[in-house]
């Protein structure tokens, strides 16, 4: 997505109050957040492949001197996606989620949606950004993913808070509920 397109659908003037606008969306009750959720796909044009807002970020909210943040090209995303097998995925580094996205859609094309169960393919993960986090939650609880997030230094071990992602029915179909523990 472009930056003018993610302020239109946020409903913000400035690119900065993105992560804000963001976790706004991801906590908001179910039936609200999922009928944006709709918008934000027919948007983007049903494509889960990838992560729409990686660009924007990169231009306006990567923290590279504070917290050294970069992204992993998308080719590498994928390649380390085929090299992978099924199970839980650990991410140390997840940013707004690149590579997990990458790993959650080539489990997906593997299947029929009705083969594919996300309860099969857990992940657990961990992001240092107050920025990213947000646009994390969303890219991963838009696409019905099933893990925990861990808001802080995987170094350290120092956590800020810890997210619990969803999915009751199970359904690749589906949104993940998130929920602060």
């Amino acid at each position: 997505m472009k930056e003018i397109e993610i302020k239109k659908f946020f409903g913000i003037n400035d690119i900065l109050d993105l992560p804000n606008a963001a976790m706004q969306l991801v906590m908001s009750p179910a039936e609200e957040r999922n009928e944006r959720y709709k918008e934000l796909l027919k948007i983007n044009n049903y494509d889960m492949g990838a992560d729409w807002f990686q660009e924007a970020f990169e231009e306006s909210l990567t923290e590279r001197k504070t917290k050294k943040q970069d992204f992993t090209p998308i080719e590498v995303n994928i390649l380390l996606a085929n090299l992978t097998g099924e199970g839980t995925i650990h991410e140390p580094t997840a940013g707004t989620g690149g590579a997990l996205i990458a790993k959650w859609w080539n489990e997906c094309l593997k299947k029929v949606p009705f083969d594919y169960y996300p309860s099969q393919n857990r992940f657990q993960c961990w992001e240092i950004s107050d920025r990213s986090v947000p646009i994390l939650l969303l890219n991963l609880s838009i696409r019905g993913m099933v893990g925990e997030v861990f808001h802080g230094d995987v170094l350290e071990k120092d956590i800020k808070a810890v997210y619990l992602l969803n999915n009751l029915k199970d359904d690749a179909l589906g949104f993940s509920d998130v929920v602060k523990i």
